[in-house]
């Protein structure tokens, strides 16, 4: 199973999440706050990390460095509600273009998450069975 990190100080969108992806064949390591989730990060090989941009203490946006700091592959889904309708300049360095960053506005549809998580999973997956069967023909 393929893991995926969800940093969110709201324990019902992370079961949510859990349940949702869940069904979807993933498996989902959630943490309440931004250092639980930099303590986890080391510990597992994660195909993407969603992050609630609106984290305390340690900030979102912090976190976010950190994990793009310590796994620059890795990517990042920014979840928050400032992200409906908000300008790109609203967050800096945070923009839509940097490779491997994706945004998911709350509240968010069931659907949309699913896609997006989806989107980013296909090409990951492509990649991992073509490294098996190198392995295998090799």
């Amino acid at each position: 199973m393929t893991a995926i990190l969800v940093i969110d100080d709201e324990p019902a969108v992370c079961s949510v999440i859990k349940l949702l992806l869940g069904r979807e064949g993933l498996t989902v390591v959630t943490c309440a706050d931004g250092q639980a989730a930099l303590n986890v990060l080391p510990t597992q090989d994660f195909a993407a990390a969603l992050i609630d941009l609106g984290l305390e203490p340690v900030q979102g946006r912090h976190v976010i460095e950190s994990v793009r700091a310590a796994k620059p592959a890795l990517p990042i889904v920014v979840m928050s509600g400032v992200l409906v309708g908000e300008a790109d300049d609203h967050l800096p360095g945070l923009h839509a273009e940097i490779e491997g960053l994706h945004r998911l506005p709350k509240p968010f549809k069931p659907q949309s998450l699913i896609e997006l998580v989806s989107s980013i999973m296909t090409p990951r997956r492509k990649e991992a069975e073509t490294a098996r069967a190198a392995a295998v023909a090799g």
